[in-house]
């Protein structure tokens, strides 16, 4: 498997995503502790913080289908996830760990395509698999293998959907409308969706 080397521009891609999305997941927290709080009168708030599990994701397969080389879903995560753990996640190093978790996750289905399969697909896969390890990961972390099993399988479903909407279908929009504004020219998926110039007669 043949890839490019390592550029400035990924390195420094990687550093405005980390804290893009660092802002972004701490205020997903904050809206998942409304959203819980929300839903425990009709006694469904353990699937609040699922409905919105794939923004966590999504550092890592942005940044994947735009520089598609092997490491950079597991650092841009990492990344975000230290750069969060700074602004005041208070949840210490484990912030980090979750992050490499779930950019492991992500990586893993990347580099099952060889890193050469970017699209829908690929990109809901990455964010279906890291909601599987970090699944794995906190049914010991937070206990959750002493839920009803029903129970886990439901949180599992709707953590499913919430990866394909997010790290799937959004990333995917995101990545392709960054790449129409002509900002993302010298990767591959700026050549692929350059759109042509339109001359009137």
């Amino acid at each position: 498997m043949k890839t490019e080397t390592w550029k400035l521009r990924d390195i420094i891609l990687m550093a405005i995503f980390g804290v893009v999305f660092a802002v972004v997941y701490l205020a997903v927290f904050d809206g998942g502790m409304a959203l819980s709080a929300a839903l425990a009168p009709a006694g469904l708030s353990n699937y609040a913080f699922e409905i919105i599990y794939g923004v966590w994701f999504m550092a890592a397969t942005l940044a994947a289908y735009i520089i598609r080389k092997p490491g950079a879903a597991l650092i841009t995560e990492m990344l975000a996830s230290a750069i969060e753990l700074l602004m005041g996640n208070s949840g210490g190093l484990t912030v980090v760990l979750t992050g490499l978790i779930q950019g492991a996750g992500a990586e893993v289905v990347f580099l099952l395509f060889r890193y050469k399969k970017w699209n829908f697909v690929s990109m809901s896969l990455a964010g279906m698999l890291s909601a599987v390890f970090i699944f794995c990961y906190e049914l010991y972390y937070l206990n959750y293998i002493a839920l009803a099993p029903s129970l886990l399988i439901g949180q599992l479903a709707v953590r499913f959907v919430s990866a394909i909407v997010f790290s799937g279908i959004l990333c995917k929009v995101l990545g392709d409308l960054l790449a129409r504004t002509g900002v993302l020219k010298s990767y591959a998926i700026g050549a692929e969706l350059k759109q042509p110039d339109v001359y009137d007669d």
